[in-house]
């Protein structure tokens, strides 16, 4: 009776071990249906991208405003038009960049706002990373593109101004407060 019982417990422990190894290979089909085949950036995603650009503080939505991401190729293969336009009061205001690939293989870019300012960009996992401090404020950014003609804007203002030290002297900590944080949800559309 104990071998039966020992042998029934071997099954079971087994079947319990291959139940949970079909789970995990069952996660990493999920997460590739998640995370798909990288496309190639920045020439696999050139086209205009248009949506709502929301804008808010602590206190709720302060803005919504119509905006459009256009990346089209240059002359130069190194090289794409980086547009950001914004409708507002029914007036386009637009941000013409240069995006410049500095080494695809590491995945770093610059913005060139083409006024003198380059700002530097890392292109890790779909998502396009850019941060930067400008009048006592740090700006964190992030573009991420998504296979299926989506497009996720983020930009993420912080106070440099109100910052907060803690921790000790040998490894101290400085946080900061956020005030304002953008984010769009862009489509890709057809233009003719």
């Amino acid at each position: 009776m104990k071998k039966i019982v020992f042998l029934l417990a071997i099954i079971c422990m087994s079947s319990c071990m291959a139940q949970k190894k079909q789970k995990e290979r069952a996660n990493k089909n999920a997460e590739d249906k998640i995370y798909p085949t990288t496309y190639a950036f920045p020439k696999e995603y050139v086209g205009t991208y248009a949506g709502n650009l929301n804008v808010a503080d602590a206190s709720g939505v302060l803005q919504n405003v119509p905006m459009e991401l256009i990346i089209a190729p240059t002359e130069d293969p190194k090289k794409y038009s980086y547009t950001l336009a914004y409708i507002i009061s029914k007036k386009r205001d637009e941000r013409k960049y240069t995006l410049v690939i500095v080494d695809q293989a590491k995945g770093l870019f610059d913005l060139d706002e083409n006024n003198g300012v380059v700002l530097r960009a890392n292109y890790m996992r779909q998502t396009l990373f850019s941060t930067f401090e400008v009048n006592n404020r740090i700006l964190n950014s992030s573009v991420e593109f998504k296979n299926d003609g989506r497009v996720f804007f983020n930009i993420i203002v912080t106070e440099k101004a109100e910052s907060r030290q803690t921790g000790d002297k040998k490894t101290p900590v400085i946080s900061y407060n956020a005030i304002v944080i953008q984010k769009a949800a862009l489509r890709k559309v057809d233009r003719d």
